[in-house]
Formats: structure tokens, C-alpha cells, sequence
């Protein structure tokens, strides 16, 4: 989710975190885990569609997830709008099931001529309305999931949920209404096990809809194998 407008950066005081836990478990469902990592974090590895890795829908294991970050040409959810989308949709393990889908949405002058010149530049040109995108959108996800199955995922995902409430009502319908917000685990990690989290790789910050999402889906996949695990695993 991103705003498409020039905005003032705003500088946060550092917070004092302690990472003594509030309750005491025998058997934590989260546990903090420790292992070596150089003083260089490094990147996410992003996921690739595998085109030759066989998905059973049927599977009880397939728990579809809809991945889905929007640009938009602000943060008003009243005024502002959406234009551009992208959305991944992976299985219950994160795997991708397809390469994806992405849009950009036209608007008229009097909506362009607001933003900066590197938006005017990249979602200018792009033909199809509204309408359109939201029933694009709409087909690729129905292809893929059943009516009130798949979850929304993405990072503060609930803002790209509220524009597309609005936007896009016909998609936030089909869908589960729980969310999967990666951006919540890593402020509980943050909070949980400060050493932990300062080991989290980077991210690549190139502020493309579908980059962001392979990069949400990443995340998570390092916080599964890093973080979510059980005293048995």
C-alpha cells in the first residue's frame, strides 16, 4: 500500500523495548529462536512462480491467501483512489499458484494532473477504467478460489482493504473478511524479541505493487521458518 503523492517524511523519536515477556509459558506457542547471521542484513529472497509444481485445489492443505497491494493518489479513503493494483495468490504454504496480476487504472486530467511527474509518467498512459480493473481483478481471483475462502494478505493491508471496499466492492465480497497482516507479526516480533528482529533481512524498497507483494510474501515466509515455529519444530 502506498501513497502516490509527495508527502512530508515524518521522523519518529526512537522507542525504548524491552523483550522480557509479560507471561510466562511452559509450552510458548511463539518461541524466541537464535542463530548466526552477519552484521550485513541481507535481502528476502523473493518468490518465484514454479510452473511445474502441481497444486491440488481439492487439498485441504490449499487455504488460498489473496495478496494484494494497491498505489494510490493518496491516503484519503474518502477522496483519494486507487491506480494501480497488483495480487499474487499463493496456497497455504506460500506457494505461488500463478505469476499474477496487475493493473494500472486511468483517471482524467483533473485527477493526474495532481501527482508528481514520475506517477504522470508510469500511470498515465493506461486505458482501462475502474470498472475494468475491478472486473479483471475480480476473474483472476475467482479463478482461483471459492467464494468466502481466501483471506486478504499484504503489509497494513487493511488500508489497501478499506479502498477497496469502496473501489473495488465486488472483490472485498468474494473474499474471507479475516486479513493476514504481515506488518502486525513484525511489530509483535519487534516487541517480543528485539535480537530477533533486528536480524529480519531488508527489503529491496522498490515501491512497485508487485515487487511489495513478493516481498510481503517473503517476509512471511521468513518469520514461519524463523519465528512461528513450536516447541517441536
Amino acid at each position: 500500500m502506498n501513497s502516490l503523492f509527495k508527502r512530508p517524511l515524518i521522523s519518529l523519536s526512537s522507542l525504548k523495548l524491552t523483550t522480557n515477556p509479560l507471561f510466562s509459558l511452559s509450552k510458548p506457542a511463539i518461541r524466541p529462536i537464535s542463530f548466526q547471521m552477519s552484521n550485513d542484513k541481507q535481502l528476502f529472497e523473493l518468490p518465484q512462480f514454479d510452473p511445474s509444481l502441481k497444486i491440488d485445489r481439492s487439498s485441504s492443505r490449499y487455504n488460498p491467501i489473496v495478496w494484494v497491494d494497491c498505489e494510490m493518489t493518496g491516503l484519503d479513503v474518502v477522496n483519494d483512489h486507487i491506480i494501480e493494483v497488483a495480487c499474487l495468490i499463493t496456497d497455504g504454504d506460500l506457494n505461488l499458484v500463478d505469476e499474477g496480476y496487475e493493473s494500472v487504472v486511468h483517471y482524467d486530467e483533473s485527477v493526474m494532473s495532481a501527482m508528481n511527474e514520475w506517477c504522470i509518467e508510469h500511470h498515465g498512459d493506461s486505458p482501462k477504467s475502474l470498472e475494468q480493473v475491478e472486473e479483471e481483478l475480480y476473474q483472476y481471483i475467482t479463478k482461483f478460489t471459492d467464494k468466502g475462502k481466501a483471506v486478504l494478505a499484504g503489509n497494513t493491508v487493511h488500508m489497501d482493504r478499506c479502498f477497496l471496499m469502496r473501489e473495488f466492492p465486488k472483490v472485498v465480497d468474494h473474499l474471507h473478511y479475516r486479513i493476514i497482516d504481515v506488518s502486525s507479526i513484525s511489530e509483535f516480533l519487534r516487541r517480543h524479541n528485539l535480537d530477533l528482529y533486528n536480524k529480519v533481512p531488508k527489503k529491496r524498497e522498490a515501491h512497485t505493487a508487485k515487487s511489495d507483494i513478493l516481498e510481503s510474501i517473503a517476509q512471511l515466509k521468513w518469520y514461519r521458518e524463523n519465528y512461528l515455529k513450536g516447541p517441536a519444530e
